[in-house]
């Protein structure tokens, strides 16, 4: 997921820290949560980990980073783990998990799964996406004559002829559309010799290593439709830019951070309570509030106002693509190289 540039502004309610949690012991080392920087780290260090603290009893240490620095200490750190618990986007999940890193979650320690919609849960409990942000179709709203209501657009709406913006292969966001386009084109989501034919078709586009830069592309106008997340454009929309995103009629897709139990890790039972506070319905609707995710508890309350804005939320929650990466993770440097030397 990206780092957006929106002023933070949002406030937990004291009914955070008073839900009836499990308190725990005091832990014979800190538990130590990973996050990323800017507004993520904001919002762990002045909304989140005072509330788990207040909850819980847990008193963590904060590690902020990037997905790589976790992944990395993680295969660093032998046979005892620094973290507990590993924050990432799911297609870096299932690499770790694939290396024997990860253990699944006992769900007795986690009563907020109950309530997560299902298909967040990975099977057997190993891994679950607890922060959502849905990626549409977004476009400048004084450029397209024609506002697209389908991914097929990018293809057949010749007013995007070499000014779509796509993510570049480092970034999640790539590999999700390409999954996207062999599902829609080919015979399903492995079918990455149709996936890149299709979008070989695409060139020339601006491509973006962040969902910034995408935005960015789209207010100079070297693009003018572009997959990004809801969070990028209600941020752009905040500063009075001319654009708007959509929820294409075949589905879409979503930057899924997964949260996952390290085998070697020491705080088990701290990690169980740090991700059933996470998915808490109240939390959920805050986080939507500061990051315009959707909640993936399915008790959150979102009012009519944030659901004008980020319209992927309850039922429709439905719409996401969420595929499974265990058949992706042996072929991922391959697809990775392949990119890199076709997409020029």
């Amino acid at each position: 997921m990206k780092l957006t540039r929106r002023e933070f502004a949002v406030g937990m309610t004291t009914a955070i820290a008073s839900m009836t949690l499990p308190r725990l012991a005091a832990a014979q080392s800190p538990l130590v949560v990973p996050t990323y920087g800017g507004l993520w780290a904001k919002f762990w260090e002045e909304k989140l980990l005072p509330g788990l603290t207040s909850a819980t009893g847990i008193q963590p240490q904060l590690d902020v980073g990037l997905g790589k620095d976790f992944v990395a200490k993680i295969r660093a750190g032998g046979g005892r783990s620094p973290y507990s618990i590993f924050m990432g986007n799911e297609n870096i999940a299932a690499v770790l998990r694939a290396e024997g890193f990860f253990e699944p979650f006992d769900l007795a320690k986690l009563p907020n799964a109950a309530k997560t919609f299902p298909q967040f849960v990975n099977k057997d409990a190993k891994g679950i996406r607890a922060i959502v942000s849905p990626i549409g179709l977004a476009y400048r709203t004084d450029l397209v004559k024609t506002a697209p209501t389908s991914w097929h657009d990018l293809w057949e709406n010749p007013e995007f002829k070499g000014k779509t913006g796509l993510y570049q292969i480092g970034n999640t966001g790539a590999v999700l559309f390409l999954r996207l386009v062999a599902e829609l084109f080919g015979s399903g989501p492995d079918d990455f010799d149709t996936a890149f034919a299709k979008i070989k078709e695409l060139l020339p586009f601006t491509q973006a290593s962040w969902s910034g830069e995408v935005a960015t592309a789209l207010i100079r106008g070297d693009a003018i439709i572009a997959p990004v997340d809801w969070t990028e454009i209600m941020t752009l929309q905040d500063k009075g830019a001319p654009v708007a995103i959509v929820a294409p009629k075949e589905g879409v897709l979503a930057f899924e951070q997964s949260f996952n139990l390290v085998a070697t890790g020491a705080e088990k039972d701290a990690a169980h309570a740090y991700l059933n506070y996470i998915l808490d319905a109240k939390v959920q609707q805050d986080m939507a509030k500061a990051f315009y995710t959707s909640p993936s508890n399915s008790e959150s309350v979102v009012d009519d106002a944030m659901k004008a804005r980020t319209p992927i939320v309850g039922p429709r929650m439905a719409e996401i693509k969420s595929y499974d990466w265990d058949s992706y993770v042996d072929r991922a440097a391959e697809i990775a190289d392949r990119w890199n030397r076709e997409m020029a």
